[in-house]
């Protein structure tokens, strides 16, 4: 509380934040918003057919799903857009060098984002509505109320994208982390409640309120823990050797390089979930409350052995992708050995970076296989029965910390460079004697 206190009385980042939560609040009214077009009643039973990819749909949309809301892909073509952008700047060199140039090649990427998200929103929009048809308005056309629908959730879709964009560049944090938080926070007081229910009709009033209590403190303990995971980090210490400026010698400077657990936060995560949920959410779609046997593999597919092998592949290879983008040892050893620094006990140069890339290869395995051990444990947990609600929670917890630790960060920054120029520009006592 102190921290927020001490972030409100610096108008930039009280700014920031008012403007976050104004966001967050757009969206809240925008998830109330039924898309023309559709029957809403019709539509919530559709959905509830749809099983496990219902229910995360349900989560991200903070339950406008349900209400046909034009916010019912949440940040689903946004993220799917940025996808699509990052894979064609990886392999195009011309987009590729339009990162390491001037801001305003920096928002050509950013613009072709967001037309890729609209483009996203628009297919997504086809595939939704097509599919959910038996969904549409009786008192409209059917060719009026469909194109209506599209049109409404297209929109909808632009503007999350746009909201995210807004976050990003003029909030706290990055825009979809944030739309994401939020949207699993709106569904916490919801997954409580359940706990509490199904107790007490099985267990009694004091049953309930002991697991509601225990699933409390287990869910704050797991935040905890998340939180002190990704703020772990290994120490390397950095040595620099004497250097000589003319008849002076100047002692090196000596420095620490830290390495993450967690070098690529929860971009595996949401990328993981995005690829295994894509096909599920299309088939959900097109076989709402299907009894064929691949189809529900598809659509529960917490419930298969399948997704728990392809979800461990995918966090691996995903961290290690992002890792790689943030983390270039060949590169920093070459500066090291610049620089005449080295690490204490290993050869400059080549040695350098074997050691940089072995150092970096563990740290980040071992951060792939605690993203993959939280948020399976708790799919795991679902296999028991009356336990099924439970199997996201892993993946809330993770997202949860994750964002909370970077707005811890930038109120703390903010804090700081705001006390620098405070002594940047306080007089000292010689200026004061001179007036």
């Amino acid at each position: 509380m102190s921290l927020i206190t001490k972030a409100f009385k610096i108008p930039e980042l009280r700014k920031k934040v008012i403007f976050t939560f104004l966001m967050i609040f757009v969206l809240a009214v925008a998830s109330l918003i039924p898309s023309p077009g559709m029957n809403v009643a019709k539509f919530s039973e559709l959905v509830n057919g749809w099983g496990d990819v219902g229910t995360l749909m349900g989560i991200l949309s903070g339950k406008g799903i349900y209400n046909a809301s034009i916010i019912s892909l949440s940040v689903y073509p946004y993220l799917f857009g940025m996808i699509v952008v990052q894979v064609l700047t990886a392999t195009i060199p011309a987009l590729r060098n339009l990162n390491y140039q001037s801001e305003a090649a920096q928002r050509r990427v950013t613009k072709y984002t967001r037309w890729a998200a609209i483009g996203a929103g628009f297919v997504f929009s086809i595939l939704l509505v097509t599919g959910s048809r038996s969904a549409l308005s009786a008192n409209l056309n059917f060719w009026l109320a469909m194109s209506l629908a599209i049109l409404g959730f297209t929109i909808g879709s632009a503007l999350v994208s746009w909201i995210c964009e807004l976050i990003t560049s003029k909030g706290l944090g990055n825009g979809f982390s944030v739309v994401i938080f939020a949207a699993i926070c709106r569904n916490v007081p919801h997954v409580f409640k359940t706990v509490f229910t199904k107790t007490n009709g099985k267990l009694g009033l004091v049953w309930a309120i002991v697991f509601t209590v225990l699933a409390v403190i287990i869910s704050l303990a797991a935040l905890v823990f998340c939180i002190y995971v990704q703020n772990s980090e290994r120490r390397i210490k950095l040595l620099f050797n004497k250097r000589s400026f003319g008849m002076k010698q100047y002692m090196g400077q000596n420095t620490s390089l830290p390495i993450k657990i967690t070098q690529s936060g929860i971009l595996p995560i949401i990328y993981t979930m995005m690829l295994i949920t894509t096909p599920a959410l299309i088939i959900a779609f097109y076989n709402p409350g299907s009894s064929n046997v691949w189809v529900k593999g598809f659509v529960n597919f917490m419930t298969s052995p399948s997704y728990i092998v392809l979800f461990a592949f995918l966090v691996v290879i995903f961290s290690n992708a992002f890792a790689i983008m943030q983390f270039n040892p060949g590169e920093l050893a070459g500066e090291l050995k610049n620089n005449n620094g080295y690490i204490a006990g290993v050869k400059p140069g080549k040695p350098t970076a074997q050691f940089l890339t072995s150092m970096f290869a563990n740290m980040n395995y071992a951060g792939a296989v605690f993203l993959f051990a939280m948020c399976v444990i708790p799919v795991l947990v679902a296999l028991i029965p009356g336990m099924r609600e439970v199997w996201y929670g892993g993946i809330a917890v993770v997202i949860l910390s994750s964002v909370v630790n970077d707005m811890i960060t930038l109120l703390e920054n903010g804090i700081k460079e705001n006390e620098d120029k405070k002594k940047a520009n306080k007089p000292s006592k010689s200026s004061k004697a001179f007036k």
